[in-house]
């Protein structure tokens, strides 16, 4: 973005010519502050273990106590403010440890800067793990 202001300097006096700068200047870092400091648009990947001996995944056999699928979250502000960032299902045929699943979040608005992330197991009946147990900090540019 470019923005030009046009200013006339002559016949003024000079204590006159200094403000009207400063206060130009002022303006322009203001303005700058304001356009750096939108929010961007951003996907983030998630990559993480599962024990499913734990909890399995649910099935064709197993529909109660297991896992349903995996949801994202930010959690910058707070468990009670948490946003949902998207989900992704449960890997085919998951048995034992599982490493590597993965799944990306949807598109969504973050101010620049660090924001906690986690990833919670769904059960079937919309319960999900504890948040706190998979955590990270992301840096959002």
């Amino acid at each position: 973005m470019r923005i030009v202001i046009g200013c006339k300097l002559w016949g003024m006096s000079t204590a006159f010519r200094l403000r009207r700068v400063a206060l130009i200047a002022t303006c322009s870092v203001l303005l700058a502050s304001v356009i750096w400091a939108q929010d961007v648009t951003h996907k983030i990947i998630f990559t993480f273990s599962y024990d499913f001996r734990l909890t399995p995944a649910c099935s064709r056999k197993i529909k109660q106590a297991c896992v349903q699928q995996f949801n994202f979250y930010d959690i910058s502000a707070g468990m009670a403010k948490r946003v949902k960032l998207g989900s992704i299902p449960i890997p085919p045929h998951a048995k034992g440890f599982v490493k590597n699943i993965s799944g990306t979040s949807d598109a969504t608005l973050f101010n620049p800067g660090h924001h906690m992330v986690a990833v919670a197991a769904q059960m079937p009946d919309g319960s999900e793990s504890d948040l706190r147990r998979c955590t990270t900090i992301v840096k959002i540019p």
